[in-house]
């Protein structure tokens, strides 16, 4: 282990510094951005408007312009934009305690609208819109992955070799589904900046003394306590962007706790506090509301339900339009019930870590190998890194606790979207590192699952479910709980079809394996393995006391294979239960599978509890009808197979 950074060091990190910028910059500039996004991903098109209105009109309201200058780069129109009606707000002075009242009326302008998200992303992402267009989304991304890289090798470097630190902080950033954000319009990869700016002015000084090396005139205000209050103020705008990342301060004051220094303790809380604040105050003056999120609020189509936007023509209004989207309180009555936190909690625990669609293992595994480093490192741990661990950990099981059924970001993201503002933290449980092979194998092992991802990350978000239809995501385990935001749910074809049963089951088909549905069966593709997500219904039941939804369980599942002109061995599993069956040619056989207690999914208060269970089948051999049979159907047929259900 080096004693510290060394000159060597810093020029070392310079120059990896210069490549990365000149790199991320030279990409940021000369894509074409509308062209290459085929539209907005997620929640993108109402950052893509806020920013635009701040950078070219200087407020924060939705009006004509902003509708029409989306479409003067995208066709498609703002799918997915929130807008909200504000509210009048009214200060009032009595001598009732606590003296001062608020009070909060509606907006004597009824058409007036703002946009429904946090404002602090646009806001830092307005002057690159002024300077680059759209690309200028692109160009303050890059600069925030190249601070997340200086953030990581500068911490990395007090304890480890150059080149280890170097190689290390590379793989961290860029070795991850982190860089398929740099084209998401969403606060995600904002929120990992603030962050890991967080963590660095808090911690540097805890593994870069001023009697090291590092302690030059250059780096030494970094080593003094001024820098908790600036880790307050990038904490504190973390939190507001993103609310689920409130624990990550309780490290902070932690170990001032520790250490009995109350008063640093007082002193930085009333720093991070006041930022808070600060800034919802800013929203209540902007909307009239604290919560941006909250009030009258929409959410905005091209067709549909939704019937188009506000402003589109002089019959759609805000009242005549969108779908209702108001998040005003947590939903305690399905947080807290048995199934959501024995059931639910339970299997997104093993989700979160190793889930096909969302695990740290496949999506964030340098933070996966940080965990393991710093358990084993016993002499380098400190109490600030079992607090970090502390806060990285706690903030997941948070996340987990409160967003149950969308724990990942909803909509169908890539990897777990939410995660990504708290994934820096664990950068700095990294120990000292002599020689460079840990973060060779860090960095190798993470490609194995992200390289696809980050070589087109266009296509990638906008086609979120093709990389888990082979390679090694295959075996990772399926979220049940997400049923309704992973990404299969983008197409209609594959997604809620009904097979048998009565009342029947509804299937997902997670993969290419599995052919369009046939009446109440499909067929598998030969020599491939199909996985199907089935969810059993919960039908209604009329009495006395009035309607009831009923959740039915799936114990059992009856399913026939049936083989075509060539023999076929078919192995169907489902958790509980493997079963191995051999077909000859022309046959069919008939199997009752056990299945294992499903995972419990009731995402709101007025939805019924439905049971989600998963099922894959094999086919060992397969035939071409269009050879054996004559016709013109060229699909390479395995098994056709029919579910049927047996409720309890």
């Amino acid at each position: 282990m080096t004693a510290g950074p060394t000159s060597d060091a810093w020029r070392v990190g310079a120059a990896a510094s210069a490549l990365v910028a000149g790199l991320l910059l030279a990409w940021a500039l000369t894509v074409n951005y509308t062209r290459a996004s085929y539209g907005f991903f997620s929640d993108g098109a109402t950052y893509y408007m806020l920013a635009h209105s701040i950078a070219a009109d200087g407020d924060f309201e939705y009006r004509r312009e902003d509708l029409e200058r989306v479409w003067h780069e995208y066709p498609s129109g703002p799918e997915g934009i929130f807008l909200k009606r504000g509210s009048a707000v009214h200060l009032r002075l009595d001598g009732q305690t606590p003296f001062v009242h608020v009070d909060r009326t509606p907006d004597p302008d009824p058409t007036r609208l703002y946009f429904a998200k946090a404002f602090l992303y646009p806001l830092f992402a307005a002057p690159f819109l002024r300077a680059f267009g759209t690309n200028g989304f692109l160009v303050l991304h890059a600069v925030v992955a190249l601070v997340l890289f200086v953030c990581a090798y500068a911490f990395l470097v007090t304890r480890s070799s150059p080149i280890a630190a170097v190689l290390f902080a590379f793989a961290f950033v860029f070795v991850s589904v982190l860089p398929v954000y740099l084209v998401w319009l969403t606060p995600d990869l904002f929120n990992a900046g603030l962050v890991v700016l967080g963590y660095f002015f808090w911690l540097y000084k805890e593994v870069a003394t001023p009697d090291r090396p590092s302690g030059t005139p250059r780096s030494a205000w970094l080593v003094g306590t001024r820098t908790d209050v600036v880790a307050a103020i990038w904490l504190g705008m973390a939190l507001f962007s993103k609310p689920t990342q409130v624990l990550l301060m309780l490290p902070v004051l932690g170990l001032f706790a520790w250490r009995r220094q109350w008063r640093r303790a007082v002193v930085i809380g009333l720093v991070y506090s006041a930022v808070v604040v600060a800034l919802f105050a800013v929203n209540v003056a902007i909307t009239g509301e604290y919560n941006y999120q909250g009030g009258d609020r929409k959410t905005f189509y091209s067709g549909g339900e939704s019937k188009g936007f506000p402003f589109q023509s002089d019959d759609r209004t805000f009242d005549s339009t969108g779908i209702g989207r108001g998040t005003d309180r947590v939903l305690v009555e399905v947080l807290v019930t048995r199934d959501a936190v024995l059931n639910v909690f339970r299997h997104n625990l093993g989700y979160f870590f190793v889930g096909r669609h969302t695990g740290l293992a496949a999506y964030y595994l340098p933070a996966m190998m940080a965990i393991l480093l710093f358990l084993l490192a016993r002499r380098q741990q400190t109490p600030w890194g079992w607090m970090t661990l502390a806060g990285g950990v706690g903030s997941a099981i948070a996340l987990m606790l409160y967003m149950p059924f969308t724990y990942s970001g909803g909509g169908g993201p890539v990897g777990n979207r939410y995660f990504l503002g708290v994934y820096p933290v664990f950068l700095f449980l990294v120990p000292g590192l002599v020689q460079p092979w840990t973060a060779v194998a860090t960095a190798v092992l993470s490609a194995v699952f992200v390289a696809p991802l980050v070589a087109n990350p266009f296509y990638t978000s906008f086609y979120p479910g093709e990389h888990v239809k082979a390679g090694p995501f295959r075996v990772l385990p399926i979220e049940r709980s997400l049923v309704n935001d992973l990404p299969v749910n983008a197409s209609p074809a594959r997604s809620r079809q009904p097979l048998g049963g009565e009342p029947p089951i509804t299937a997902y088909f997670l993969d290419d394996n599995a052919y369009s549905r046939e009446g109440d069966a499909f067929w598998v593709r030969g020599e491939s393995r199909a996985d199907v997500m089935l969810r059993a219904p919960a039908p209604v039941d009329v009495s006395a006391g009035g309607e009831r939804h009923r959740p039915l369980r799936v114990p059992r599942l009856q399913i026939v294979l049936e083989s075509g002109p060539v023999p076929n061995r078919v192995t169907v599993s489902s958790g509980a239960e493997t079963q191995h069956v051999d077909l000859p040619a022309n046959d069919a056989r008939t199997i009752v599978l056990a299945m294992d207690e499903g995972v419990a999914y009731k995402p709101y208060p007025e939805n019924p509890t439905n049971y989600i269970y998963t099922v894959s089948i094999d086919s060992a051999s397969g035939f071409l009808p269009i050879v054996a049979t004559g016709g013109r159907d060229n699909r390479f047929l395995g098994v056709f197979v029919k579910m049927t259900p047996l409720y309890e």
